[in-house]
């Protein structure tokens, strides 16, 4: 992610803030986008918020849709729905990055949403700058230059059912106009430089297909509306029923849902599909049944119920209309659970009639004994929809369509009249699916999640009128057979239990009767009695149920002072086993609901209220998330973590230091190892330093490999890597290492991202290369940082809430004084289980699809990184490096970006070293940008041959440059001498030989009279005779001397640092 700009201000809490899942579809929706635009050979698709495009209402519907996860057919300016301002946004979507120019006022709203998608660059003006408006559009326009400069074709969002696509018409946008300006550097007409084509939401299947967040908001803007609807038409009918006036005002009594149907939708269509039908008994003439079908638009959701009327008379057809409901209801959900696992639909109206017959079969009524399933005619459909409602043909993306399975028999004969037939039973459903491949032990398998819309539409109902509860009865809830929870009160009349609901049949139960019930308490909130009984006097769905009993009301001391002895009385068994699954879930989905009043929408998030209709949406939005990204293999402990292969227990436990270079992974390593040693002995493995490249899962793997052949005795391992490379890389060199046997003893423990504070942003704001991508969600358990600012409280400093935004879920841990953890912090540290116990696995399969399989490849760092190593033999002076390292600091540690990025700028440098004025050797790690360097002694045994040697990365340097500086940093050479003459003789060297000359013996025919040398021949000297040769002798011993001298200079210049 690159930030350019300030974030100066703390991250504040909005009043509808981003939800966890909201970043995750925001990432799912770009990468959709930018797999077609790789497949269309589109260089990006942009739009342009606000004024500067003329409030084109394509584009605010398009970042609605990315940023915010809207349905495109709603319409409106969805970002008000979390008060959030996107008038002046500008976002640019390419096939490998992601860039967005907001104000810095919207950047700390809009970020949050935005924290999964790697590869990000967000254009953001300073602060202390933005009141300046002319330089704010200013920088507008040169962000916008620079983010479509070197595309070719560019994508509009466009809405083909509305207008035409008139590029001149884009032409007239005030930015577009901008561009053209000289001021800005001419670029000439937008249209000119770039081929714009129209992004149609009409006709992509992007925006038509049905993704999580279009599946969340047809449960909270359709399904829980309709339900709302649908549960007042139950209660209209109810009263009606108690009147009597249900033939004459069944109009009155369907009126929510007809009013919703006709008036709460946005776009109007027929309702062919939409019914209710009264049908009334074939001998008494009264109502026997309601059939309802809807159809909503423009969803296309579908439900299809019949309910039944008791009115407490022996009626043989009622028991044999609600049997075959029954058995229809439940052969459609196996018939729905077939089709998930086969996805095969042109066999399900024979799979429906054959196990249709076969649960009709297990009813033992007397009334069903001449019945024939046979004689009955039965009608199954199965149809695919897209967003929109409009229907598929084809069944071959099954993943991105709403499905609705329904089913109609017919051709009922009355028992009592046999010239009589009913109207068709009618049942119908909607439903999701998500399938993905996982692999588990090297064995691969599809697994499936279903996720039924209608679910909270009541499948059972059965109107009675049964007057007022008496004074004895205990109120509680009733748990059915079905997905429904019904409001009950529980008496008990001569050992007989009695259980009335307005919307089910009475339950009358001689306690004799009961098989079998198993108790399940949440502490002093509720105890829920499930029961199994052998009465056949009742409906199928009532063959078991659940009654929870609350405290509100005296419910727990009833049954725990009452009902249970009565039960243990009569001997009835008492199972140790928990609830069946289907009513354990219903039951801790309405224990949550009461403890946490998560049906109040005033005190609940929509997550909450979706979880709480739906008890199994959280699995089934983690797995669609999943399946969304493709034909990929994922493992199953992420999908679902109870299920562990039959493995043997692993001994190798890996905890991961990673950061980029200058993170001081090390410093961290030698505070968490001494800080830990009474309880854990860690082996650290880093790469070796003079390796050519940063990191090598080979090299990992290899060490594991060493470090498996130990023992099964549990080994604590800490890997340090110190690279600018990504998690899931270090990640998939450990779980997918190709040895089976090290890759089942080895376990991730956790995984730690190192982060400087004074290294996190280069100059102007712009974050460092992937270390937004090492603080991912999902898969850093803790981010620890140094380079605290001492004059801030701790966890005020703006920079930590920076991080804090991009992974909400992880610790954050400040190390003090950049010396000292706390014990929970080393804890965190130190976990074993802490990497698996995310509750984000999804996150790691979202920003990294196919890391699990090696098939993840990461795009290259926003800033192209120069990585060098240099190995050299001579030794540094101390005074003289440690110059040059500080001058980084005022020269290349000043990176900049776009038009100011300066080529040759060192970010790091670390290495080992010795100096020629200390024997001892010293270990190195500086960071330009923080003007932090680290020199320690290094007192570990080096392999034979070791070379000093240092790891320098940058922007664009060269090994030519770096060498060069190095050798700036080698000590200074003597320089040569000059050959000595008679003349270069000083006066003291001339007094040494005029003294060491008047003790040489004179010449013949010379003498000395005290003052002068005489000689007949040559007359008076001053000097001796033999002074010229004594100086001769003297010049010549000198000079050779210096020859020797000034070669031994010359070879060391030509062996220079780095040898000869």
């Amino acid at each position: 992610m690159v930030v350019i700009g300030s974030i100066s201000q703390p991250f504040q809490k909005e009043k509808k803030t981003c939800s966890k899942d909201a970043s995750l579809l925001c990432l799912q929706r770009i990468k959709k986008i930018q797999r077609y635009l790789t497949d269309e050979k589109i260089g990006g698709v942009i739009a342009v918020n606000g004024i500067d495009s003329r409030y084109n209402p394509d584009c605010r519907h398009f970042i609605n849709f990315i940023l915010f996860g809207c349905s495109l057919y709603k319409t409106g300016n969805f970002s008000k729905y979390f008060d959030i301002d996107t008038d002046e946004v500008v976002m640019i979507i390419k096939p490998c990055k992601v860039e967005l120019y907001v104000t810095h006022m919207q950047m700390n709203n809009i970020l949050p949403f935005l924290t999964k998608v790697h590869d990000l660059q967000i254009h953001c003006i300073d602060s202390n700058i933005s009141s300046d408006e002319n330089i704010v559009e200013d920088h507008k326009v040169y962000s916008f230059i620079s983010m479509t400069q070197g595309i070719e074709v560019i994508a509009v969002p466009f809405s083909s059912g509305a207008h035409s696509f008139d590029p001149m018409a884009i032409e007239k946008w005030p930015l577009l106009q901008a561009y053209a300006l000289e001021d800005y550097g001419s670029q000439g007409f937008f249209g000119l430089s770039h081929k714009l084509v129209p992004f149609d939401f009409e006709k992509l299947h992007i925006f038509r297909d049905f993704d999580l967040g279009s599946v969340k908001h047809l449960l909270k803007d359709t399904s829980m509306l309709l339900n709302f609807q649908w549960n007042t038409m139950i209660k209209n009918v109810s009263n009606m029923i108690k009147n009597g006036s249900l033939d004459s005002c069944l109009d009155k009594a369907i009126d929510p849902v007809a009013s919703y149907l006709k008036h709460g939708n946005q776009i109007n269509s027929s309702h062919d599909d939409t019914f209710f039908l009264l049908e009334n008994h074939a001998v008494t003439g009264k109502p026997l049944f309601i059939t309802c079908s809807v159809k909503e638009s423009p969803s296309s959701l579908s439900c299809g119920r019949t309910y039944f009327i008791h009115e407490n008379i022996d009626s043989s057809d009622l028991v044999l209309l609600s049997s075959i409901y029954d058995a229809m209801a439940a052969t459609a959900h196996r018939t729905i659970q077939r089709y998930l696992s086969t996805q095969n639909e042109s066999k399900l109206a024979q799979y429906f009639s054959k196990k249709f017959t076969e649960k009709l079969g297990t009813y033992k009524y007397p009334q069903l004994i001449n019945f024939k399933a046979s004689s009955v005619k039965i009608n199954v459909i199965l149809e695919a929809y897209d967003v929109k409602g409009n229907k598929v043909k084809e069944f071959s993306s099954p993943k991105s369509s709403m499905k609705v399975f329904g089913v109609s028999i017919s051709n009922i004969c009355s028992l009592q009249n046999t010239k009589i037939v009913y109207k068709p039973l009618v049942f119908q459903d909607t439903f999701f699916e998500s399938h993905i491949l996982i692999e588990n032990d090297d064995v691969s398998a599809n697994d499936s999640e279903l996720l039924i819309v209608t679910d909270v539409i009541p499948t059972y109902v059965q109107w009675n009128h049964f007057g007022e509860p008496s004074e004895d009865a205990v109120p509680c809830s009733l748990i059915c057979n079905d997905v429904n929870t019904y409001e009950a009160m529980f008496r008990l009349e001569n050992n007989t239990i009695a259980i009335t609901s307005s919307y089910s049949t009475p339950l009358q139960i001689r306690i004799n009767d009961l098989k079998e019930i198993r108790i399940k308490k949440s502490g002093s909130i509720a105890v829920a009695v499930y029961m199994e009984h052998a009465s056949n006097c009742l409906p199928p769905f009532l063959k078991r149920f659940c009654l929870v009993f609350w405290q509100r009301g005296k419910g727990i001391r009833f049954s725990s002072d009452t009902l249970l002895p009565l039960f243990r009385e009569y001997n009835i068994p008492e199972s140790m086993e928990s609830l069946p699954s289907d009513f354990l879930l219903r039951y801790e989905n309405i224990v949550s609901v009461k403890t946490n009043d998560v049906s109040n929408p005033n005190s609940s998030d929509d997550g909450r209220l979706i979880e709480s209709a739906y008890p199994t949406y959280p699995v089934f939005a983690s797995h669609m998330m999943l399946s969304s990204l493709g034909s990929h293999t994922y493992n199953q402990i992420d999908v679902n973590p109870t299920m562990r292969a039959d493995v043997p227990d692993p001994f190798i436990f890996v905890t991961l230091l990673i950061g980029i270079p200058g993170s001081n992974q090390e410093k961290i390593c030698s505070i968490v190892t001494e800080g830990t040693k009474q309880d854990h002995h860690f082996i650290v493995l880093r790469q070796p330093l003079g390796s050519d490249e940063l990191f090598s899962a080979l090299n990992l793997q290899k060490a594991l490999h060493m470090l498996s052949k130990r023992g099964n005795d549990p080994i604590r391992v800490m890997v340090i890597v110190s690279a600018y490379v990504e998690v899931p890389e270090v990640v998939s060199a450990i779980v997918q290492h190709p040895d089976k046997f090290v890759r089942q003893s080895c376990h991730v423990s956790s995984i730690c991202s190192c982060v400087d504070l004074r290294n996190l942003f280069v100059s102007n704001r712009t974050c460092f290369p992937k270390i937004v991508e090492q603080c991912s969600e999902g898969w850093v358990n803790n981010i620890i940082v140094t380079g605290c600012s001492p004059t801030k409280q701790k966890g005020k400093d703006d920079r930590i809430n920076f991080l804090r935004t991009i992974n909400p879920s992880c610790r954050i841990i400040e190390v003090e004084g950049n010396n000292f953890i706390d014990k929970d912090s080393l804890d965190e540290i130190c976990a074993v289980d802490a990497f698996y116990e995310s509750t984000l696995p999804t996150s790691r399969h979202l920003t990294a699809p196919g890391w699990f399989t090696l098939k993840y490849k990461p795009n290259p760092p926003f800033i192209p990184i120069s990585y060098l190593t240099v190995s050299f033999s001579g030794e540094l002076c101390k005074a003289r490096f440690m110059s040059h390292l500080k001058s980084l600091h005022q020269k290349e540690g000043r990176v900049y970006v776009d038009r100011l990025m300066m080529s040759g700028s060192i970010f790091y440098v670390g290495g080992r070293t010795k100096f020629s004025d200390d024997s001892n050797l010293y270990t190195l790690e500086c960071t330009p940008r923080s003007e932090a360097i680290s020199l320690n002694l290094f007192n570990k045994p080096l392999p034979p041959g070791s070379k000093n040697c240092f790891v320098f990365t940058g922007y664009k340097i060269t090994e030519e440059q770096v060498k060069h500086w190095l050798q700036g940093c080698a000590p200074k050479p003597p320089a040569k001498k000059e050959k000595y003459t008679k003349f270069s003789l000083s006066a003291q060297e001339k007094e040494m030989l005029k003294v060491q000359a008047s003790r040489e013996q004179l010449p013949e025919g010379w003498f000395y009279n005290g003052s002068h040398y005489v000689s007949m021949m040559e007359g008076k000297k001053m000097e001796h005779p033999l002074f010229d040769d004594i100086v001769n002798r003297f010049l010549e011993m000198k000079n050779k001397e210096i020859e020797l001298f000034n070669q031994k200079i010359d070879a060391t210049k030509d062996s220079s640092l780095f040898g000869s």
